[in-house]
């Protein structure tokens, strides 16, 4: 783990963890390199090992935009969200459609009855136009950004349609009231589509947090008012 970690951060030290402080180190750092005998990306991420585990990365082999699969299980004990950082291990040696896979997230639910769950890529770069980036286009903007690929399934939260992510800066994966996902059960939310454009000279690394989001929260309003939206 510790020359793992040495070498993950041979570049100033992931610039002070993706962006001057947008997140403490984790107490219990586990890293995992998003590489492979078929593809390495140049990317690695960064997380709490109480929180997260079990992390595969399988490569797509060649050249193409979608560079692999990343398999993550995350264990929710409280309303907290997990934040699990991306880091450019080098930075961008010439512009490029950049990092782009597709996430698996296994869920261990040891909170409560949960409806969804929510994502927010937080991306402290210069957003990039298509004046200076190529690559960059409305469906790929110059941002952290989600996209939902064509493997997804809601999993646990039976009846969400959708991620609601098509090149946002966030997801929301949320089934009807009152949720279905119990406390002490498991389940899997794939074919999350995860981007990050690489521009030339820059280390362009990124934070995703992911949040459960409660079966009571549209319950817990006064009489009378609208349910609030998680």
């Amino acid at each position: 783990m510790f020359t793992q970690w040495l070498k993950v951060y041979s570049v100033p030290f992931a610039i002070s963890i993706v962006g001057a402080g947008l997140y403490a180190t984790p107490a219990h750092a586990g890293v995992c390199e998003l590489a492979d005998g078929s593809r390495d990306t140049g990317w690695s991420i960064v997380f709490d090992d109480a929180q997260v585990s079990n992390c595969v990365f399988t490569g797509n082999a060649g050249d193409g935009r979608n560079k692999g699969t990343l398999d993550l299980t995350l264990t929710f004990v409280d309303g907290n969200p997990i934040p699990i950082q991306f880091v450019q291990e080098a930075a961008a040696a010439a512009d490029s459609f950049g990092l782009r896979i597709t996430w698996n997230l296994t869920l261990n639910n040891q909170f409560e009855l949960l409806r969804g769950i929510r994502g927010r890529a937080f991306d402290d770069n210069p957003v990039l136009d298509d004046k200076e980036n190529e690559f960059v286009a409305d469906i790929h903007p110059g941002f952290a950004h989600f996209h939902q690929d064509g493997t997804f399934n809601a999993g646990p939260f039976v009846g969400a349609a959708d991620c609601d992510c098509e090149s946002d800066r966030d997801f929301r994966v949320r089934g009807p009231e009152p949720g279905a996902f119990a406390a002490g059960t498991s389940g899997t939310v794939s074919g999350l589509g995860v981007h990050q454009i690489e521009e030339q000279g820059q280390q362009r690394n990124f934070t995703i947090n992911v949040e459960p989001l409660s079966a009571q929260v549209d319950q817990q309003v006064p009489p009378g008012q609208p349910p609030k939206q998680p």
